[in-house]
């Protein structure tokens, strides 16, 4: 580039950037800006503190704080204490019903836990004596046919059966009827069921024996 157009142009560029830098005057103001700067300018310097200054300033902790104005450093001390301790009496508050909350939510969980824990035992228990009541039927019904049956018959039932069962259908059959059974079936069978039998109440052992005879 030629060098006398560059030294042309460079007072141009220097007045374009002096016009950018320039701050832009503010909108209804009325001259507000000028009259800011004066006060500006009017305003003394804030004064630096000397060292002996510094070092005689309160330091921050020994400034009153809200509510100590015109007490003695004894009573400040006294107030500053309580207010820690206040504090610390405020956060084991909050720990305590954080706690008590959380075992007021445990007590209600097992007490859930309890309800279904009592619902499903009543469901249970509901099963059972429908069960019972079943068996009971059933024991009445075997009861009813073993007590007509031929005690060879018989004695090959109930042989065939669960012996809690067997021992509640001799013990609703004659007695009679129960000896002649227990005469038909295996010595060792009708042995076992005899004593246990006899263990049973309302149970006449010597008609048994002279049913088995």
């Amino acid at each position: 580039m030629n060098p006398q157009f560059l030294r042309l142009l460079l007072p141009c560029l220097l007045t374009l950037a002096a016009v950018l830098v320039a701050p832009l005057p503010v909108a209804g103001g009325g001259g507000g800006g000028d009259k800011a700067e004066e006060k500006a300018e009017d305003k003394p310097p804030k004064k630096k503190k000397t060292m002996e200054e510094l070092l005689e300033a309160p330091l921050p902790w020994e400034v009153p704080r809200a509510g100590e104005v015109g007490c003695t450093d004894e009573e400040i001390l006294v107030l500053r204490d309580l207010r820690q301790r206040n504090r610390v009496l405020a956060r084991r508050s909050n720990a305590l019903d954080e706690r008590q909350a959380a075992l007021q939510e445990l007590e209600k969980s097992v007490a859930e836990e309890l309800a279904r824990l009592e619902a499903l035992r009543g469901e249970i228990l509901s099963l059972l004596n429908g069960q019972r009541s079943a068996l009971k039927q059933r024991v009445a019904k075997l009861a009813r046919m073993v007590d007509q049956m031929k005690a060879k018959d018989a004695a090959e039932l109930l042989a065939g059966i669960d012996d809690g069962v067997a021992l509640q259908v001799l013990q609703k059959i004659k007695p009679k009827q129960a000896g002649k059974v227990l005469g038909a079936m295996p010595a060792e069978k009708a042995q076992y069921l005899a004593d246990k039998l006899a263990e049973l109440p309302k149970i006449d052992k010597s008609k048994l024996n002279e049913g088995a005879k």
